[in-house]
């Protein structure tokens, strides 16, 4: 009692300081989170807007420009309403940005979301113009969308609460895969125009398709409940038959030509569809993550809240416990996630259990964490076979299965391999 009393006198912070502080910290992090998740939201309407944009204008530019003018002036008047939403959504978000633990990714992502932005009126020009073919718009609004989607990736891998950081690992793997749906149409919305598809195109639309399906595997993995349920509810769509004929037409033997403009249309009818099912579920998701957050934070709140009142009715013995200090005890945590009461608890109950639930949540994040990793690595090995094989990523990511089937190893083992060759491809 004396020694701590001297403590505060002399200006020093005591343990119950350092408490506080840490669970004023939490909150800070979750109030950086929430705003993180409102900016996600606010990408994933933008990315939904762009991906009809790109699709309308590969029809318009399949058909040299004679069909679906009007619309993608009504589509683009959508999607600037949208990029003000996210601006907005930016700029409110910044004061809590600061207070990122490591921020540097996230910011260095932001800027190049608004760069790539920043450039979206000159490619409409352009294509508005005709000086572009449909392989380079949709590379160049695909750009815009990656751009987009690594600010959810990078909310992902900073995310600090696990139930959060599962929700936003499943969100980010949906908005991926309906992002490669998104080039599916494009790519097919082309093909169907221009009443042609060569071994190239038909060769993307197989690598799409695929890679789609292992988004939404990942998704299945780390999506809650409802939001699986709403998945197998889209996969019984009367549609998905029609989806699968005309896939199967786009994807015939090379030089193959699929007569009638008006299957364009239709496919790009079809394919809409489809998205903005997938859109439905993403918007239920962005509602859980919402709300998780809010309840995170009103949590955490109460708990400093009762952490103060524990603090403050302490006895003189408070700072020391016959038990012998552990940064982790056998005894489990709540399985809701919530914080026990602390009323009467000792100075070290204290600092145990906020150990302990630190300890917990490490633990739980690491199977978020470990998808994320695997998804750098993958994308790391495609890279370095794109520079130094001079291949395509659809070629990168076809070699990369093939040599996973042939030699019976996991995608991501052999990925990590390619990785640990990269210095002797360098100093080639």
């Amino acid at each position: 009692m004396i020694m701590d009393k001297t403590a505060s006198e002399r200006g020093f912070r005591t343990a119950a300081d350092y408490l506080t502080a840490s669970k004023q910290c939490e909150i800070r992090n979750l109030q950086s989170l929430l705003s993180l998740c409102e900016l996600v939201v606010a990408c994933g309407n933008l990315v939904h807007a762009l991906q009809r944009e790109r699709g309308a204008s590969n029809l318009f530019l399949g058909s040299g420009g004679n069909r679906f003018g009007q619309e993608i002036a009504r589509i683009r008047e959508q999607t600037d309403i949208e990029r003000g939403a996210f601006q907005d959504t930016l700029n409110a978000a910044d004061g809590h940005l600061e207070h990122l633990a490591d921020g540097t990714r996230m910011f260095n992502g932001l800027a190049y979301a608004v760069h790539a932005l920043s450039e979206l009126d000159v490619l409409r020009a352009k294509v508005s113009a005709l000086q572009l073919d449909a392989v380079l718009v949709t590379q160049a609004y695909s750009a815009v969308i990656q751009a987009l989607l690594l600010i959810v990736f990078e909310t992902a891998d900073i995310a600090a609460d696990p139930e959060i950081a599962r929700a936003l690992v499943a969100m980010f793997n949906l908005m991926q895969g309906k992002e490669l749906a998104g080039q599916e149409r494009a790519a097919g919305s082309a093909g169907f125009a221009s009443q042609r598809f060569d071994s190239e195109r038909s060769a993307l639309l197989v690598h799409l398709i695929e890679a789609q399906e292992r988004c939404f595997e990942i998704f299945l993995q780390f999506a809650d409940e409802q939001s699986s349920a709403r998945w197998a509810t889209l996969q019984q769509a009367p549609e998905l038959l029609e989806i699968e004929r005309m896939r199967r037409s786009a994807t015939a033997p090379a030089g193959s030509v699929t007569r009638g403009p008006e299957l364009a249309d239709r496919w790009f009818a079809l394919m809409t569809s489809r998205i903005d099912a997938m859109k439905q579920v993403e918007d239920a998701l962005e509602h859980y993550l919402s709300q998780l957050c809010i309840d995170r934070l009103a949590q955490a709140r109460t708990c400093l809240h009762q952490n103060q009142l524990a603090l403050g009715s302490l006895g003189s013995h408070a700072g020391f416990s016959s038990e012998p200090f552990v940064l982790v005890r056998a005894k489990p945590l709540l399985n809701d996630g919530s914080d026990v009461t602390v009323a009467g608890k000792s100075m070290m109950d204290l600092l145990q259990y906020q150990s302990q639930r630190l300890q917990q949540i490490n633990n739980e994040l690491a199977e978020a964490r470990a998808a994320l990793e695997e998804r750098k690595l993958l994308e790391r090995a495609k890279v370095l076979l794109m520079t130094h094989r001079k291949m395509s990523e659809e070629e990168a990511h076809k070699l990369l299965r093939n040599m996973a089937m042939n030699q019976s190893r996991r995608l991501i083992d052999v990925a990590r391999s390619v990785i640990d060759m990269a210095a002797v491809w360098q100093g080639q």
